[in-house]
């Protein structure tokens, strides 16, 4: 069995305050519209998240982790890929999330496909170890990232991949320069931080990997332009998602948020998404 992965999930729901150690909720929520933003999300970046699985080399009987799956939309398709003889695990520590992902694979009938919540027994968690063990947008929100990518590694079989893509919200952000964008991307970064995850992870990526004592095979950074529409849903919805957490953390008030929101719902030009870092190797099989 795999009894770190009950750990590895616990590190994104409740990690510590950076100022005074108490613990801190994940800063995007959890509800339907949260579920939704995570589905937009996947309309921006998944085109490019599966062309960097398919050049890690995704295969037929691969059995996959996707770690903080969300709704299980690359879960259920590292099941696609690997086909029936292979399989593959989401595990997320939300329910509302799984048991959306969990009413997908019903509708598909896809019984190599499963999904179990963080805090399940270890009977629920899956075997390891893995030929992939992927994460999308989780060690941003983490207080240890490196701890956890170790982790990762030590569910990977020998040979086997870790794969790891994270956003980088740090300066020079591919955006129309509009003063609804440079505000809301201080809110996330402020945000993010006071839940103690590092907005500007994606640029560490490489040297975590190092540390973790494995060697990049492939380090990009994507920033998709399309499509166009998500891109610009994008940041209103995460925006939205994050207000219950800025309130809470008196990083702004509430009418500010809401005008933002608005004022962010209403841009009608073309903008880049926030780049994504993406990062895989190969676990040595000495």
């Amino acid at each position: 069995m795999a009894p770190a992965t009950d750990s590895l999930l616990e590190e994104r729901r409740d990690h510590p305050h950076p100022a005074d150690g108490t613990a801190a909720a994940y800063a995007l929520g959890e509800s339907d519209a949260e579920a939704a933003r995570l589905r937009v999300l996947d309309a921006v970046y998944g085109s490019t998240s599966r062309a960097l699985l398919v050049d890690a080399g995704i295969a037929v009987g691969w059995r996959c982790l996707d770690i903080g799956c969300g709704t299980g939309l690359v879960t259920h398709w590292l099941g696609e890929k690997v086909g029936a003889s292979g399989g593959a695990l989401g595990v997320d520590i939300s329910d509302l999330f799984l048991a959306q992902a969990r009413g997908a694979s019903k509708q598909h009938v896809v019984p190599h496909v499963q999904f179990a919540v963080s805090d399940a027994g270890a009977g629920n968690i899956g075997e390891a170890p893995f030929d992939l063990v992927y994460a999308r947008c989780l060690l941003s929100h983490l207080a240890q990232p490196a701890r956890v990518l170790q982790r990762m590694a030590a569910l990977t079989k020998p040979g086997g991949v870790i794969c790891v893509e994270d956003i980088d919200c740090g300066t020079g952000l591919p955006v129309a320069a509009s003063p609804a964008h440079l505000r809301y991307w201080q809110l996330y970064r402020a945000v993010i931080a006071h839940h103690g995850g590092d907005p500007s992870l994606g640029r560490k990526l490489p040297r975590l990997f190092h540390a973790a004592g494995l060697k990049p095979a492939h380090v990009g950074v994507v920033s998709p332009t399309e499509p166009a529409e998500d891109i610009r849903r994008l940041s209103p919805l995460t925006l939205a998602s994050l207000r219950p957490a800025l309130l809470r953390a008196q990083l702004a008030a509430a009418a500010e948020v809401d005008d933002l929101i608005g004022a962010l719902h209403s841009i009608d030009h073309t903008t880049a998404a926030c780049p994504m870092v993406q990062v895989w190797a190969r676990k040595s099989i000495a």
